[in-house]
């Protein structure tokens, strides 16, 4: 039923002549109970979020080698982190996240499912301080960038990102674009909200109000990451920015990935496929 009004806003991104004005989160960190549950309850297996979680958790596993070190910056409640070292349980993780709420949870749940491969740090992303120069394999993020203030901060934390790198590592990023038109996003807003908590919708809706340019992310790229990342977004409108180096392993658990598709309700099996076709669009090839 989504399908017609995909069609109208496809042609309000078309034909509107620039982008929204960014408006930064109301609140960059989160440590709210109720906010950091609802943005956990998000990534669970039938939530909002948990197709498009599931779309960016294959890209990464292309990226892991076994026994390197992958950071990933603003983890949150690392519902995406978790899986991504079930995956991958002879890599090392360190996840990175201002908020202790967010972290505390994370705790909680790696516990209960026995994941112990992962270290948690509480700190800035402008800053990565507590880890070394060139320590790290790979980092990753998703969903984070756009919590930061302005583009000023965005800046330092690729140059952070670059001095932990080795100078072979590689980066997968993935984040919200800016759109151009309001009723753009208060369409995708609706496509995520049924069943949802209103936490999680009024997030949403800020995140997209949020979101930086594909414009500051290719300058930024170029700037610190060079050669180890190209831009990416769906096509004719950047509701998602991929930031990825080329694929570096052939994951052994792509029979996995696609059981856990299988496993996913029918709406968020057509946010996978939709994502699909709309980043390979614009040139990033699949991994599902």
């Amino acid at each position: 039923m989504f399908v017609p009004e995909l069609f109208k806003t496809i042609v309000r991104e078309t034909t509107a002549r620039k982008s929204l004005p960014r408006t930064p989160e109301p609140c960059l960190v989160m440590e709210g109970d109720e906010s950091v549950d609802a943005y956990a309850n998000g990534g669970r297996q039938s939530g909002a979020l948990s197709g498009v979680y599931l779309y960016h958790l294959a890209q990464m596993c292309r990226m892991i080698r076994p026994d390197e070190v992958v950071l990933d910056v603003g983890c949150g409640p690392c519902n995406l982190l978790g899986q991504l070292a079930e995956l991958n349980p002879r890599s090392e993780f360190v996840g990175l996240d201002m908020s202790q709420t967010m972290l505390s949870r994370a705790e909680s749940s790696f516990a209960a499912k026995r994941v112990s491969n992962v270290e948690l740090l509480c700190g800035d992303m402008t800053t990565l301080s507590g880890v070394d120069d060139k320590s790290v394999d790979v980092v990753v993020s998703s969903m984070a960038f756009h919590h930061l203030p302005d583009v000023e901060a965005l800046d330092k934390t690729f140059a952070q990102i670059d001095r932990v790198l080795k100078p072979d590592g590689a980066v997968y990023f993935n984040d919200f674009g800016r759109l151009r038109h309001p009723d753009s996003i208060r369409y995708f807003v609706s496509r995520a909200a049924e069943g949802e908590s209103q936490e999680l919708v009024d997030d949403y809706y800020h995140s997209l109000h949020a979101a930086f340019t594909r414009q500051e992310y290719e300058t930024l790229t170029r700037r610190h990451l060079r050669h180890r990342g190209r831009v990416y977004s769906t096509i004719i409108s950047p509701l998602q920015i991929v930031i990825k180096s080329p694929d570096r392993h052939m994951t052994a658990s792509a029979g996995e990935l696609k059981r856990r598709f299988r496993a996913l309700p029918r709406a968020r099996k057509a946010d996978v496929r939709q994502l699909s076709i709309f980043l390979r669009l614009g040139g990033l090839s699949g991994a599902l």
